[in-house]
């Protein structure tokens, strides 16, 4: 990295530092703690998974016979709470097994099984000793996140003191940080490949933007200095955006590319490949592993598909010389990074319910899709839940109309539409308006949310052109004054306990209609900026 970047990183380091130590300072004098509810939730899981099912209180007990024991016993089921998958069960019932223990039956040393029997253990002992031992963070009673969360912080709380109060704080602002690089990496990446026919993106906005918006924000500083894990999820989904892109570069991001005249060499359209298969195979892992920390990642299915319909499109063109090629030959590289992201999710997802079984599927995926937030929040849809409370919901038409499923709707049908639409064009802008649009129609959603597409801000911006710095204030104001009208009103209701549940409520549409209206000021920018790299390559040639 260049050395501006390096002081980026440094002063970006530097503010997470002084915010990580005013925070320490906040929770042990203030009234309001500085550290987020979440970040408890986080590391009363860890310590469940590290400390909460100790071999002396399950294989080493002379109360624990089986697995219902752990179930049904009031001597352990009030203090050991263990993993229930079938993968620490059957680790549990191996050691109690185990011909090593004093307490095993007598066997014969003669017996070439008996040897191999005891080889076997000695070998995989450890393993088992680990897998038996692993605790259930579902019994924290809101814990609602992957396992892997809290098994990122269970090291932590093998350490003496307090330590584990800053090592996941230290994990999140690096991962922060780790984001600024990776946005500078991706802006790189695009910049060797379109420069050429994109003078704006040779630009030193490719290092001011990820350092100003993103690395000496405040705001996504503190959401990570306050132990907020969203930040794993922005490293993991830019990290699959990187890698997407380098398997299987945007060949254009002015104009659609035309071949001049037919390939000199015709190959099989069976044979392309993508430009880098370790990236390809590694984006499509990411893409798994970010649905698996969070739910909503899966709505760039349609951008990528329609990014990767566009790169195979052009490839038989450019290529192999087929103007018009079957619909199965476009879609064929999306079907496979389909099936790949599906078999990596899949793996993630099987191997947590193998160690943690049914608690996992229920709190950590059934939960998202029918949960009913009635506590006022940013989005349109908190005060009909609230309603509908004490409401008797009937059949037919009533029951569907108070589904929750329902605010699924217009989520699909935008996020879908800008997907298609502009994921063939832009794969970073798609991502971020979907995001946009995602939140912005979301059942429950609060500050934190707005991170999700602030990490696409320092890369889009580079591709949009505002037609003055007073445009962009507007927008700025706008975003902000909208956020600031429903503080105002939810400050009323939570500490003064007026009645402004109806203004709270208009303030809200408010809100929805100003992420709208930026929204598409941004796109209206990006259009623009397209047209002058085009009008810019133009004059040169």
């Amino acid at each position: 990295m260049s050395p501006l970047r390096w002081t980026y990183v440094l002063l970006g380091l530097g503010l997470r530092i002084a915010l990580l130590l005013w925070g320490e300072y906040q929770d042990s004098t203030a009234t309001v703690p500085y550290t987020d509810v979440d970040y408890s939730v986080y590391n009363d899981g860890a310590r469940l998974i590290w400390a909460s099912c100790p071999l002396s209180e399950t294989i080493d007990s002379p109360l624990y016979g089986d697995e219902e024991d752990l179930l049904n016993k009031p001597h352990l089921f009030e203090h050991v709470h263990c993993a229930r998958g079938i993968v620490p069960a059957v680790s549990r019932f191996v050691l109690k097994n185990d011909p090593a223990r004093p307490d095993a039956a007598e066997m014969e040393w003669d017996s070439a099984w008996t040897a191999f029997l005891h080889t076997s253990y000695a070998l995989t002992r450890p393993l088992f000793r680990f897998l038996g031992s692993l605790g259930d963070p579902f019994e924290r009673a809101t814990y609602r996140y992957t396992p892997l969360l809290a098994c990122a912080l269970a090291p932590a709380h093998a350490l003496p003191g307090d330590t584990w109060k800053w090592f996941g704080k230290l994990l999140f602002a690096l991962a922060d940080v780790g984001c600024a690089v990776l946005m500078w990496a991706l802006l790189d990446e695009r910049r060797a490949m379109h420069a050429h026919e994109a003078p704006g993106l040779a630009g030193a906005s490719l290092t001011h933007l990820p350092g100003i918006l993103w690395l000496l924000n405040p705001f996504p500083a503190q959401i990570a200095t306050r132990g907020s894990a969203d930040s794993l999820v922005g490293l993991i989904v830019l990290g699959f955006l990187y890698c997407l892109i380098r398997a299987t570069p945007e060949l254009s991001l002015i104009r659609s590319p035309e071949p001049n005249e037919p390939p000199k060499e015709r190959h099989d359209a069976g044979e392309l490949r993508v430009a880098n298969t370790p990236c390809f195979y590694a984006a499509a892992f990411f893409m798994a592993l970010a649905v698996h920390f969070k739910i909503y990642p899966i709505i760039y299915s349609p951008s990528v598909l329609a990014h990767l319909a566009n790169y195979r499109q052009h490839a038989l063109a450019l290529l192999c010389g087929i103007s018009k090629p079957r619909r199965q030959d476009v879609w064929r590289l999306g079907m496979e990074f389909g099936a790949c992201a599906a078999f990596f999710y899949l793996v993630l997802t099987g191997l947590a319910w193998a160690i943690w079984g049914q608690p996992y599927i229920r709190h950590a995926l059934l939960y998202h899709v029918v949960r009913q937030d009635h506590r006022h929040n940013f989005s349109v849809y908190f005060l009909p839940i609230y309603l509908s409370l004490d409401k008797v919901i009937g059949s037919g038409w009533t029951q569907w109309l108070y589904s929750p499923l329902l605010s699924f709707l217009p989520q699909f049908l935008t996020v879908s539409i800008a997907g298609f639409a502009l994921g063939g064009l832009d794969l970073v802008l798609a991502c971020a308006v979907q995001t946009v649009v995602f939140v912005a129609w979301n059942k429950v959603y609060t500050s934190q949310y707005f991170l999700w597409y602030l990490w696409f801000l320092p890369m889009v911006g580079v591709t949009m052109h505002f037609s003055s710095l007073a445009e962009i204030g507007c927008l700025v104001i706008m975003w902000v004054g909208a956020q600031a009208l429903w503080l105002y009103h939810a400050y009323q209701l939570e500490f003064l306990a007026q009645d402004t549940f109806f203004a709270l409520w208009l303030s809200s549409l408010v809100l929805l209609l100003v992420q709208l209206a930026c929204t598409q000021c941004c796109l209206t920018a990006w259009v623009r900026w397209r047209r002058r790299q085009a009008i810019a390559i133009h004059k040169t040639q």
